[in-house]
């Protein structure tokens, strides 16, 4: 369920008290994505990439948008403030038959945006999406220090399966991560992809 302060609209999420928007990408949210991904990636350790080492281009950000919101188990998300983007959620699903009822999800929100429900919004459209399109299971890792978003993600049903131990090299020390997943009932689930605006606000 949607928290208290967000308003669903169809496929698009408002939330109160703001003019943030959150709603599926497109391949015009190219510029602002990218840059945002730059703004995160300098702002906190706890995203995968460092920021000297991404240097993708609009063109290969607009691919990306193409290519997630193409397959029947990926999805791209946005939050918008106005024209700038201030955050995203990547839910990236595998082309083999065997993972094709499940996808894996990435989320960053700009610090200046932190504890404004950014991230939670994301997360539940990702969420209302996934049971949409007919996916089992919805997974992500978090590393095992980021108490905030490890909260974050219990509130929105995830449970932790397991440590990923030495996951990751962070600036010369090892990090461990928390593998964490929703899993949605199974019953009468069909992985087309499809996903259709059926929310009213209210």
């Amino acid at each position: 369920m949607a928290p208290a302060s967000v308003i669903r609209v169809g496929s698009t999420v408002l939330l109160r008290k703001s003019m943030i928007f959150v709603r599926r990408a497109i391949e015009d949210d190219a510029i602002g994505l990218l840059a945002l991904r730059q703004i995160v990636f300098d702002e906190t350790e706890f995203m995968l990439w460092e920021p000297a080492e991404f240097q993708d281009s609009v063109e290969d950000e607009r691919r990306r948008i193409a290519r997630l919101n193409a397959s029947t188990n990926s999805a791209c998300f946005v939050a918008t403030d106005g024209s700038a983007v201030v955050g995203f959620l990547t839910a990236m699903g595998s082309p083999a038959n065997r993972l094709r009822h499940s996808t894996t999800l990435a989320l960053g929100v700009q610090r200046s945006h932190w504890s404004q429900g950014v991230g939670s919004a994301l997360l539940a459209q990702a969420l209302a999406w996934s049971q949409v399109a007919g996916l089992i299971r919805v997974e992500l890792t978090v590393h095992t220090t980021n108490d905030r978003a490890v909260a974050l993600y219990r509130r929105h049903g995830f449970e932790i399966e397991g440590t990923r131990r030495n996951s990751l090299l962070v600036n010369g020390r090892l990090v461990d991560e928390y593998l964490m997943s929703v899993v949605h009932a199974a019953q009468g689930r069909v992985c087309d992809g499809s996903y259709t605006a059926t929310h009213r606000p209210g």
